[in-house]
């Protein structure tokens, strides 16, 4: 099962959605739920170990991510 989350400091990660790759209508919710925050200016990396992270390139739900974090983009000098 896929999980997506918002990732936050202090109080931990929230979980925004849960899907089976195998139930399209678990996916669409979940994708929906994901461009509702994508639209509030966050950003998305894909996990499949919980240690390792790559940005989504697309607006859409990889179905067979085991986790998609949503977080604030940090600015950087």
């Amino acid at each position: 099962m896929g999980r997506l989350l918002r990732r936050m400091v202090e109080e931990g990660d929230e979980v925004l959605a849960e899907w089976e790759p195998s139930d399209p209508a678990s996916v669409a919710a979940a994708e929906r739920e994901l461009q509702r925050w994508l639209g509030r200016k966050y950003v998305a990396v894909r996990s499949d170990d919980g240690a390792h992270f790559e940005p989504l390139n697309e607006d859409r739900l990889p179905a067979d991510a085991a986790e998609v974090i949503v977080s604030i983009a940090m600015g950087g000098g």
